[in-house]
């Protein structure tokens, strides 16, 4: 991982999709290096000339305020 906690697309191996809404597709992955499963989302970016669209910050707020429930997967 690099200084930011971040890590590249290319770590993970890219499975079947899980599903599709409006801001974006949600794929099954897993870890290259750990072999851990887990969803990756694929953000959809429309023509936004202003950075990183509001609606997809609200996702990751709400998405890093509900971690903790059973029924929803951890967000990192």
């Amino acid at each position: 991982m690099n200084a930011l906690n971040c890590r590249f697309i290319g770590e993970y191996e890219k499975g079947e999709m899980i599903g599709e809404g409006t801001y974006g597709i949600v794929f099954f992955a897993k870890d290259k290096n750990t072999n851990e499963q887990l969803a990756i989302k694929k953000m959809k970016v429309l023509d936004n000339q202003d950075g990183f669209p509001m609606t997809s910050l609200r996702e990751v707020k709400i998405l890093k305020m509900l971690s903790n429930h059973p029924n929803i997967v951890s967000l990192r």
